[in-house]
């Protein structure tokens, strides 16, 4: 009898309901998630971006001159997808 330590887990479909469950959550959050995501950097860029850069109007970075709404933009991109990775809406409901 050669029988190794290691071996396969036995399947079973205990996962299925917990599956469904979430599933259904994601269903309910899915639409209003993607609504704040995207609603966010665009109001970042709408109050900060036309409001502000037309005071600023061009951004020095390194030797070369930016708009200050393509400053503004990279800058909202990285923040609001750190945003939706760090604080995604929990599955309690």
């Amino acid at each position: 009898m050669n029988q190794s330590i290691l071996r396969f887990p036995d399947l079973s479909f205990r996962w299925w309901p917990v599956f469904l469950r979430n599933l259904l959550v994601w269903r309910k959050l899915a639409i209003p998630s993607l609504v704040g995501n995207i609603a966010e950097p665009l109001m970042w860029l709408v109050a900060f971006g036309y409001g502000m850069g037309a005071l600023v109007g061009q951004v020095q970075l390194g030797g070369t001159t930016v708009p200050y709404i393509l400053f503004l933009a990279s800058g909202s991109i990285c923040m609001s997808s750190m945003n939706a990775a760090s604080f995604e809406p929990g599955t309690a409901s």
